[in-house]
């Protein structure tokens, strides 16, 4: 085991010890798979740190759902831009602001990032879980979910377009490679794409490695087809934890869970009708739906939910730009 060291010879100098030792440690709970040098990297700071913020611990007996400090990034996580990358959106992905990026890369242009470009996230608290935007927003994302089957997926394009309406797909790395032509085609309407895993696995029960391979397997494939960078990753079953939510955003995504499940997935299929009382019930300003394109009824519940929202005087948007000011 690595010697444990002062924080102070830990960070080098007086100052570089003052502005870590203000910064707020994490309480975290130890999740199955995880080790020091995974959470030190997911946080920015050092295994040696970790150690030193938790007497007694034992770091090759990490028990799952054993509470322990992480203590304040002494750097922060080195990241590279990517297409379509905002200071802002890289700061909500990590959990930290605008200011603290530009004051831990002094010099950087916000208004002229580069790809490829390295840059320190400071990382200040654990990453999350989105499922709803701003209660400000009078705005309301509706999603799909597609995993195997094309299903209703040309039908509910037909829906969206004469509609008006772009919404958010999350699809399977697999979904991308049976159906290369109707992922171009969601692409080609305007609609935001996210990231779905590649083979749909219940990724809580996969190693940090394993949940990465997942996630980017699917990248190359969605992005293989697209020529777009996704940025947005749904959990398959809607399951994580916090090492799938550390990986994620190491990977560069939000993880987007959803206000209310539609139920359209449901077998028998439930009605028409009854998928969209389900969803008017619950929907709100800055809410996100869960539909899936492989549901029988879906459709024709799209449309009584279309009307419905705007009966309430919401309009609708993709995720980003309801999670988004």
């Amino acid at each position: 085991m690595p010697r444990i060291r002062s924080r102070h010879k830990l960070l080098g100098n007086k100052r570089d010890f003052e502005r870590w030792n203000s910064m707020p440690d994490i309480t975290y709970t130890i999740q199955a798979g995880d080790t020091l040098y995974l959470l030190a990297r997911r946080y920015g700071t050092t295994v040696d740190a970790i150690v030193q913020a938790n007497q007694g611990i034992d770091p090759m007996n990490l028990r799952v759902g054993q509470r322990i400090n992480i203590p304040g990034p002494a750097g922060g996580t080195r990241y590279a831009i990517q297409p379509g990358d905002t200071l802002y959106g890289i700061g909500r992905r990590f959990g930290t602001t605008v200011g603290a990026i530009i004051q831990s890369n002094p010099g950087i242009d916000p208004m002229n990032l580069q790809v490829g470009q390295q840059i320190t996230v400071p990382v200040r608290m654990p990453a999350t879980a989105y499922f709803q935007g701003g209660s400000s927003k009078k705005l309301v994302a509706l999603t799909f979910d597609a995993t195997y089957g094309d299903n209703q997926t040309e039908t509910l394009l037909g829906i969206l377009r004469d509609e008006g309406i772009t919404a958010t797909w999350f699809l399977s790395g697999i979904w991308a490679e049976q159906f290369p032509t109707l992922t171009r085609a969601v692409e080609s309407a305007g609609h935001e794409i996210g990231n779905h895993s590649m083979t749909h696995p219940h990724m809580t029960g996969l190693t940090a490695a394993q949940m990465a391979s997942e996630i980017t397997r699917a990248a190359r494939a969605i992005e293989s087809r697209v020529n777009r960078r996704v940025n947005l990753f749904r959990p398959p079953f809607g399951e994580y934890n916090q090492t799938l939510l550390g990986v994620a955003a190491e990977l560069g995504y939000r993880t987007i869970m959803w206000t209310v499940d539609s139920l359209d997935w449901q077998e028998p299929p439930p009605a028409p009708q009854v998928i969209a009382d389900r969803v008017l019930a619950a929907v709100k300003n800055g809410a996100i739906v869960l539909m899936h394109n492989a549901g029988r009824n879906t459709p024709a519940a799209v449309r009584l939910i279309i009307r419905g929202i705007r009966q309430r005087g919401l309009g609708f948007g993709t995720v980003t730009r309801v999670l988004d000011p």
